[in-house]
Formats: C-alpha cells, structure tokens, sequence
C-alpha cells in the first residue's frame, strides 16, 4: 500500500550512500523533504538535489515557522524539527531514526519508521529479498547507523522471518 510519508535526514542519508534512493518511490508514493534536510544532506552528498529531481517520487518542502516549531527546534536539530513539523501539519507518517526525534515524534501522536522499518516494509512488499535488506542493514550498521543491539538482532529476526 503505498502513501504519503515525511523523510528526516539519516534514513536518507544511508540510502543515497547504498545508491538505493528509489526503495522510497517503490514503497511511497510521495516523500516530501523538508528543504532544511535537503541542506544537511548535502553537506556529505552534494548530489543529492540531482538525486531528488530524477527521482519524481520525493518532493523538496519549505516548513512555515510556527509556535510548535520553534518549540522544536529547542529540543531537536533544525531537520529533525522541521520534518516532525512538516509531518505534524500534514497528519502523514514519519521516517525518523534518531531516538530523542523519534520519542517526540510519537509524543505528537505520529507514526514513525525508519531505516530499518524501510528494510522491513520493503520485504513484506516483496520489493527486496529478505538477504538483500540484510545486505543493506549490516552495511548500514557498519557504517555508522545507531541502532541498539536489540533492535538490530529484532529487526535481523523479522527479516530472516520473511524470508
């Protein structure tokens, strides 16, 4: 069932180091970004805008400033902010990584995934092997992405599971 759904940064991130940008227009049918995540990603990935043109399904956002924004922005970084916001005002779902962001997140009643919810979503949909979203998840743990040890050997589990 593809949707509508927000992107914060780090998800993004790992997937235009995999060169995997298009698992998200094969699981959604809009990302919107929200334009403050655009610049913190291209400050390791200057390609990213040409990523995000030839890729129809992810949509650049400029968030309004707003009271609960600048709330926000008192707990979170400026794109964790701005796509909890963006996510908030829309009503849509949110991928979101970082565990304080996330806690927030859910805090406003949204609901959140991230990468590895991606890997997982993307499975159950048969757009990847289970092996194949192993594959990415071990680089992605190996390269920096903070997940604990539960939530890696749960996530692990459930893909092995779909397999």
């Amino acid at each position: 069932m593809k949707t509508v759904i927000v992107s914060d940064t780090t998800s993004l991130i790992v997937l235009e180091k995999l060169q995997a940008m298009d698992l998200l227009c094969k699981l959604f049918d809009r990302v919107l970004i929200p334009a403050v995540v655009v610049a913190e990603i291209q400050v390791g990935s200057p390609h990213i805008k040409q990523t995000l043109q030839t890729l129809p399904c992810l949509e650049t956002v400029e968030v309004l400033p707003s009271k609960r924004l600048a709330s926000l922005l008192l707990l979170l970084d400026a794109g964790e902010a701005n796509a909890i916001e963006l996510a908030a005002c829309r009503q849509l779902p949110l991928i979101i990584d970082e565990r304080k962001g996330r806690q927030v997140a859910q805090q406003l009643g949204l609901r959140v995934t991230g990468f590895a919810g991606l890997l997982i979503q993307a499975t159950r949909s048969q757009i990847m092997t289970a092996s194949a979203a192993l594959e990415l998840l071990e680089w992605a743990i190996a390269n920096g992405l903070r997940l604990s040890s539960a939530l890696q050997q749960q996530v692990r589990n459930e893909l092995i599971k779909q397999s």
